[in-house]
């Protein structure tokens, strides 16, 4: 059975609203290049601080930069440009361009982006003469992302190995020459400076939220709740640019203030009628973390009221009415035993489902639940050449929807569509999405997926981010994309490893918890946390699981014995605890006991 580990949900939600503030700058021989002074603009507030803290006014630890001071070494002005780069407070640069030769300091891009590293080091050099006009000095340590210029977080690794190349001023002041565009920043740095945002954008139907993860700098200008709604209104990061709409077409903002207990956006127009309640959605979950979900919103146009004959007042939790999967709430989990799919229910006992489903069949396996008010159950046969489909409703029978080579577990997605994956040979996967009737069908292309062994596909609840297992000559990674269109037009793209083929494991399932965070287990019964802007935690290990499943917090194990019995387990946030019981009572392993576990759009 499961033995330890577990998502350590509480300490994520604590590092994604509560960046740390602890200053750590590598700075050399005693220079000073910079100071820290608590300062107020930036919001952060402890998730177990239950008062309504204003979002606006709270502290941070401000970075004042400053210039070179003469007498610095080629080693000093180096450690000056370093600091300068990462005060917020410098935000034209104007301090870092004084530690640059005039020429390079005119050419010189700070906005190209961000490499973060870890563990800073110069390498050695020889001792620089008096007549010397030129010198070099190298940072060494180890790359651990890339902030693109939009804010996207890419974890990326690799020996950090960066050269300075100073030239000797006719002052006879040391001034750097050349270096690399965009900034170079301690993991430190970032966290003081970029801390992360989640801005919500709406599906290519307008009828639901997409999480965009982003890094936004600090502005010592603005509060964090207007730096945030800024950001929210240029529109989404790279990655999902093609694959979701913004209700803020053309629309600019003013300020963002509090009045009465209420986050006031003023904008400087108004969008149309029909996107007044996707406006309003987006707007109540970019801030929510800002605000701890205690405040209520109200937008404003011009400083007026947004309606001509009434304000516009939104709910602290307008975005779960808009979108129940944001926050799906008591959704019972699905589970197979004794060769039929059952529905947990009352005292942890479940019942067979309705219809065909619920009765005993040969190779049930990995079972795939539509999100539908009428649920179906997608399942392979034992062979793995066809897909069925049943109806969880009385007489519901199984219907046969696709046939292929070796298919892999289907998907659904919000929008009662199946998506199947076949595998000719070791190197091609077809991958083909299915209307919920299960009569049309169309192909989906992915040029990154076409040449590569598919294992597994999922498709986030938000219809938007999908997580493949692939297998190619590396080994298996996960990886996560995004799909792009409907119907014939459906791609996906802007793939991202986000579990790499470290030491040959494989990957024996996953599992979406919400549109941005992905559960991984391994052949090693490891589980892991994944997500496009993080790197990888584990979260410990359980023995002999089989299957994983999660919604909204709640983690779910199939697992088997050593004697071939089966029992499907949850996380408690301290232990793994027996899920389900049986009719008399006891919650032991049994041959053709509960195993695979599923919620609906898993």
């Amino acid at each position: 059975m499961p033995t330890r580990g577990g998502p350590r949900r509480h300490a994520r939600r604590v590092r994604e609203v509560l960046p740390a503030l602890t200053l750590s700058l590598a700075l050399l021989a005693g220079t000073v290049s910079c100071s820290v002074i608590p300062t107020g603009g930036r919001s952060v507030m402890s998730v177990d601080d239950e008062s309504k803290g204003s979002p606006l006014g709270d502290p941070y630890a401000r970075v004042v930069a400053m210039p070179p001071k003469a007498g610095w070494s080629p080693e000093e002005v180096v450690t000056g440009f370093r600091s300068a780069m990462a005060s917020p407070d410098d935000s034209g640069f104007g301090i870092a361009r004084q530690y640059l030769a005039a020429d390079f300091a005119a050419k010189w891009n700070p906005r190209s982006g961000v490499t973060v590293y870890r563990q800073g080091a110069y390498d050695k050099f020889a001792p620089i003469g008096a007549e010397d006009r030129q010198a070099q000095v190298t940072l060494k340590g180890t790359k651990i992302a890339l902030i693109d210029p939009d804010g996207r977080y890419r974890p990326s690794g690799g020996p950090l190995n960066q050269p300075f190349t100073l030239a000797r001023q006719a002052d006879g002041e040391w001034r750097i020459s050349t270096a690399p565009d965009g900034l170079l920043l301690s993991e430190a740095d970032v966290a003081r400076g970029y801390p992360p945002v989640d801005l919500y954008f709406l599906d290519a139907r307008r009828k639901a939220l997409v999480v965009d993860q982003v890094r936004v700098p600090i502005d010592p200008g603005a509060n964090f709740a207007k730096t945030t709604v800024e950001r929210l209104l240029r529109g989404p990061s790279s990655s999902l640019r093609d694959a979701v709409r913004t209700a803020f077409t053309g629309i600019g903002l003013v300020d963002v203030t509090t009045e009465n207990n209420r986050v006031v956006v003023d904008l400087d127009g108004r969008v149309a009628e029909d996107l007044v309640d996707p406006m309003s959605a987006q707007l109540a979950a970019t801030l929510s973390a800002l605000t701890k979900g205690g405040w209520g919103f109200e937008v404003k146009v011009n400083g007026e009221s947004y309606h001509p004959d009434a304000p516009l007042r939104v709910d602290a939790q307008k975005q779960s009415g808009f979108d129940p999967w944001l926050t799906p709430g008591a959704v019972d989990p699905y589970y197979l035993a004794a060769g039929g799919l059952r529905l947990l229910g009352k005292e942890n006992t479940g019942q067979p489902v309705p219809g065909r489903a619920g009765q005993k069949r040969l190779g049930l396996d990995r079972p795939a639940i539509s999100g539908q008010s009428v649920k179906q159950v997608a399942e392979l046969s034992a062979d793995r050449r066809s897909l069925s489909v049943a109806p969880l409703a009385a007489g519901g029978e199984w219907r046969v929807w696709a046939s292929g080579e070796s298919l892999a577990p289907p998907s659904w997605d919000r929008y009662d569509t199946l998506w199947a994956v076949d595998r000719p040979n070791d190197h091609t996967s077809v991958l083909t999405r299915y209307d919920g009737d299960g009569k049309r069908h169309y192909r989906v292309t992915a040029p990154d997926l076409e040449t590569v062994y598919v294992k597994s596909l999922k498709v986030a609840r938000d219809g938007v981010h999908v997580a493949v297992i692939v297998r190619d000559g590396l080994g298996e990674q996960v990886r996560i994309g995004t799909v792009i269109g409907e119907k014939e037009r459906t791609r996906i793209a802007n793939l991202q490893t986000v579990v790499d083929s470290e030491n040959g494991r494989r990957i024996k399932d996953i599992t979406w918890d919400d549109g941005k965070t992905l559960y991984a287990l391994t052949d090693r019964s490891e589980l892991l946390e994944a997500s496009i802007a993080a790197e990888p935690m584990s979260l410990g290990t359980g023995s002999r699981i089989d299957s994983i499943a999660a919604l909204d917090g709640r983690l779910l194990a199939g697992s088997t014995d050593e004697q071939g019995g089966k029992q499907v387990f949850y996380w408690t946030s301290s232990k793994w605890e027996a899920l389900v019981r049986h009719e008399n009572g006891t919650a032991d392993f049994v041959e053709n006991g509960p195993s695979f576990p599923a919620f609906p759009l898993g």
